[in-house]
């Protein structure tokens, strides 16, 4: 049996109409959905568990209906009693309770409102034997400024617990690349829910599970052959009155640009720094260049801070530069200098990640073959060109190759470059006849050969695999090579000294730099 009473959505019903434009991304807005079902288990855990057993657990089940372009959001909490049910529809409306995830009684009108005109909730109370369903038509409300809504009642068991949140002709959809995003974001932010086994949070029946970063463990880079250590540091330190921050610091195994940095807690919830927006304040992680910048992470419980209004950022006050000063001091201490560990420490690539840097080596050889035989003319004032013949390529185990020729003053050279990522090699630069791919029998042919170490101490500490930075290296390592040769050419006979010396000179202050 159903029937029907009236829930006054007044006072400022105004304000409903302002909510589909705030900031949010689609993660923290789904995320105030989270928040509502997560309050009402802490609220009620002793009588969930009571009806449902001690393995009771949460569970939120996130459902994106693509082809109707339709969000529903279920749980298994403890439902909208009757004594909230009023407050619950009302904007701006204080819960009694503020010390949870829902603070602003806001959260679940904004974010509908957000993703949609027209939405609806269902929901039964534990303890309670009705069902209550309330639908919202935000413009009818807004034209004929309504400030009651009908409530659909019909019976239920008392055991009964749940709550649904339909949205219908959802205004932003997450689609394709954009839902996995979603996932990841909000794996990240309940983390702590779900590795504690509280929350079951899945998207379209697919469990979301947190993946730990691993951390690096190795000597430190000041004393490479001591023994190795976990690089990962305890926080726990007061801020000021009220005011405090625990948790941990720590050094990724692997590096990664986007998914290093801080993840903010309040109250068991990220509330800044979720999967690939962590929290890198410059004044501890640096530049985006930098090594730390890549590496460090961890996570931070505020204790007896405020957020703002859609919960996505702390308000520091004026808090923040003294958290940032107490928290560097905390791990760069000569004990423990996790910052100079993260910035110091240089890992081998793989032979995978190495063989990336074939790019860089294809763009030197293009601009080579394209600009090569210009430059060295005008070096000689003598023109004499040709087009380049086709590029031939090989590779082999730990070496990257590619062989050019080039027409110059009436002679074709034929030049062997390759990039070398065996650990052998001590000279960052060689020159020589080695180095030729495939001799060839003409003899009009001058053949030269150049090869560039990966592996050297300055590459693995100032290079790494990035095509970015390999390139221009490579094409100075081909300037020098091609220069050695003209001069020889030219009759000088120490031409190869300053090469030599270089090397010498490059491997010296990268280890006077490291140490």
């Amino acid at each position: 049996m159903s029937n029907t009473q009236k829930v006054n959505i007044r006072p400022q019903v105004y304000i409903l109409s302002v909510l589909k434009f705030l900031e949010y991304e689609t993660w923290y807005a789904l995320a105030e959905f989270v928040d509502n079902s997560i309050a009402s288990y802490q609220l009620y855990k002793k009588d969930l568990e009571g009806i449902d057993g001690k393995d009771y657990h949460l569970e939120v089940n996130i459902e994106i209906d693509q082809q109707n372009n339709k969000i529903t959001i279920r749980d298994n909490a403890a439902g909208i009693h009757e004594k909230d049910y009023a407050r619950a529809f009302r904007a701006a409306e204080i819960p009694p309770d503020t010390t949870g995830l829902c603070e602003f009684g806001m959260g679940m009108k904004s974010a509908a409102c957000w993703f949609s005109d027209e939405w609806s909730v269902r929901t039964t109370a534990i303890n309670e034997s009705v069902e209550k369903t309330v639908r919202f038509d935000m413009k009818k409300i807004f034209e004929d400024k309504l400030e009651e809504l009908d409530v659909s009642i019909k019976s239920c068991s008392k055991n009964h617990h749940y709550t649904i949140i339909e949205l219908d002709n959802v205004n932003k959809l997450p689609r394709r690349r954009g839902l996995g995003k979603v996932k990841e974001h909000l794996k990240s932010i309940y983390r702590e829910f779900i590795r504690k086994g509280e929350l079951v949070l899945k998207v379209d029946n697919e469990e979301l599970k947190y993946q730990e970063p691993r951390i690096l463990k190795v000597p430190r880079y000041d004393h490479p052959k001591g023994e190795s250590i976990l690089w990962k540091k305890e926080i726990n330190f007061p801020i000021e009155d009220e005011l405090s921050v625990h948790g941990f610091v720590a050094i990724r195994e692997k590096a990664s640009t986007s998914q290093a940095g801080f993840a903010l807690f309040r109250r068991g919830r990220v509330i800044q720094g979720s999967y690939d927006n962590g929290f890198r304040p410059e004044f501890i992680f640096g530049n985006p260049n930098s090594f730390r910048f890549q590496r460090v992470f961890g996570e931070l419980h505020l204790e007896g801070f405020k957020v703002i209004f859609t919960k996505k950022g702390i308000k520091w006050d004026d808090n923040l530069e003294i958290f940032l000063r107490l928290l560097k001091d905390d791990i760069s201490n000569k004990e423990f200098p996790l910052l100079q560990q993260a910035e110091q420490y240089r890992v081998r690539a793989s032979e995978k990640e190495y063989q990336s840097t074939k790019k860089a080596l294809d763009q030197t050889v293009e601009d080579l073959e394209k600009n090569a035989p210009i430059a060295l003319t005008y070096a000689r004032e003598n023109p004499s060109l040709t087009q380049p013949e086709q590029l031939k390529l090989l590779e082999t185990d730990k070496t990257i190759h590619r062989d050019l020729e080039i027409r110059f003053n009436k002679v074709t050279w034929r030049i062997s470059i390759e990039l070398s990522y065996d650990p052998a090699l001590k000279d960052l630069i060689e020159l020589g006849n080695h180095l030729i791919t495939e001799k060839v029998a003409n003899s009009s042919i001058r053949q030269i050969g150049i090869r560039l170490s990966l592996t050297h101490p300055f590459m693995i500490q100032y290079v790494g695999v990035d095509n970015s930075k390999v390139e221009p290296i490579l094409r100075m390592a081909a300037a020098l090579g091609l220069s050695e040769v003209l001069a020889k050419e030219s009759g000088a006979k120490t031409q190869g000294e300053i090469r030599r010396n270089f090397n010498e000179l490059i491997t010296c202050l990268t280890r006077i730099d490291k140490t």
